[in-house]
Parts: C-alpha cells; sequence; structure tokens
C-alpha cells in the first residue's frame, strides 16, 4: 500500500468546532423567606477533529516446540520496535507475549500458538502510515483507531469551563428579569467539563486482524480520523430575592 492512500487520514488543517447550548426547563421552583429558587442545568458541546491515532499490531506463530515460536515472536517484533526507534513521535507499548496449546479438529493437542502484541500511538499520523505499511509478512494489524488526545482536551477545559458558566449566568439573568427580581445568588453549582473525568468517549476500530498493509496492496483503507464531541455542563440551583 503507498503512503498517498493513508492521506484521507491525516487531520484537516482547521479544527472544526460546532457549539450548541442545551437548557431544561426550570424544575421545582419554590417560593419561601429567601425567594424564589429555581434548578436547571445546561450544556456546551464542541465537535472537534480527532488528533490522535492509535494501532495494535501482533505476530503469531504455532508449532511443536513453544520454546521455538515464542523465540520466532520475539525476532518479529523486535524488528518492528527497531524500525520505529528512529520516530520519537510514536509512543511504543508491550504486553509480552502470552501462548496457548493448540488443538486440532478432534480436540486432541497438536502443538502451541505464541502471540505477542505492540500498541502504536502517535498524533503524526502520516509516520505512523508509514509504520503500518512496512511491517512486512510476519507481523498483522490487529486494530487502528481514532480518539481526542488528552492535551486537547485539556487545551479546551479553561475555554468551555468560562463558555458553560457564562451560559448558566445567562439564563439566570433571563429569568431574573422575567421575575422582576432585585437579584440573584448562584447555589450549588456542578460542573463536569472535557477533562473532569466524567465522559465516555468510544473509539471505533478499524479491524485487520489477519493482513499486514504491506499484503493489502490493492485493498483501499477507509481510514478516516473523523471528528468527536467534547461536552461540558453546568447544574445547579439559582435564588431570586423580589424584596
Amino acid at each position: 500500500m503507498k503512503l498517498h492512500q493513508y492521506l484521507s487520514i491525516l487531520p484537516l488543517a482547521l479544527t472544526m468546532m460546532d457549539v450548541s447550548a442545551e437548557v431544561t426547563q426550570p424544575v421545582n421552583q419554590v417560593i419561601d423567606k429567601q425567594g424564589s429558587i429555581f434548578h436547571f442545568s445546561t450544556k456546551v458541546t464542541r465537535t472537534v477533529e480527532k488528533d490522535l491515532m492509535r494501532a495494535q499490531i501482533y505476530s503469531r506463530q504455532s508449532g511443536k516446540s513453544l520454546l521455538d515460536i515464542k523465540k520466532k515472536v520475539s525476532v518479529n517484533l523486535n524488528k518492528v520496535l527497531e524500525s520505529i526507534k528512529q520516530y520519537s513521535s510514536i509512543n511504543v507499548s508491550t504486553t509480552g507475549i502470552s501462548n496457548r496449546v493448540d488443538y486440532d479438529d478432534k480436540g486432541k493437542a497438536k502443538g502451541w500458538v505464541a502471540e505477542g502484541q505492540i500498541v502504536l500511538q502517535s498524533k503524526d499520523f502520516e509516520i505512523m502510515a508509514k509504520v503500518l505499511e512496512t511491517l512486512g509478512n510476519d507481523v498483522a494489524i490487529d486494530y487502528v483507531n481514532f480518539s481526542i488526545s488528552p492535551e486537547k482536551r485539556a487545551s479546551l477545559e479553561d475555554e468551555m469551563t468560562v463558555e458553560i458558566i457564562n451560559q448558566f449566568k445567562h439564563k439566570a439573568e433571563v429569568i431574573q428579569q422575567s421575575l422582576q427580581a432585585k437579584n440573584y445568588v448562584l447555589s450549588e453549582i456542578t460542573l463536569n467539563t472535557p477533562n473532569s473525568g466524567g465522559q465516555y468517549q468510544r473509539s471505533m476500530p478499524v479491524m485487520y486482524a489477519t493482513k499486514s498493509l504491506s499484503a493489502m496492496e490493492d485493498d483501499s483503507l477507509p481510514l478516516e480520523a473523523g471528528t468527536g464531541e467534547l461536552s461540558a455542563t453546568a447544574s445547579g440551583k439559582i435564588i431570586f430575592n423580589q424584596e
């Protein structure tokens, strides 16, 4: 597979952002000595380009001698690790080598299967593509997926926090004018932001369980990073003083 076939996975030059706000209708309005109390929430959502590529590759061997096949797996993966050393933008992690008994169609043990994995992660899609297309015949791709990096989440955290608080205050001011209240107090505000740990991001993998990219010369790989959503919410109560 040629490198130009991977151009579709390169991130767009400009980050796409779509901002929307959602406000629940005020509920549980309470009138007491403090004044009117409203409970509601606001939400800001942004659509951003996924900027992190993750791929898991593996080598699998089978045979009678467990020691021999584990050695072959180790050699195959070490070749890949050696070639990746020149690319500092790729983060590498390994899971070691596992093995299991190999059975024939009749359920009788006929030998061993050994397998080892390497996980590659980088924001440089072009370099990742270059590595994946030169794996050779003894190493294959298990999956490839894309996600929003922790760094991008962190960079948007402050901006989205300010925006969601302003949305919350704006709704409070709208209600204040409607009630003709003298002033209001924000109380018991709860924030959930992109880096607060309250959001789960699902990454859709692209599976290549049996082939390396070098063996897929005629295949068209629909690898596109795509977009993901980040959201921030604020909820709580507002006390309006009408005196």
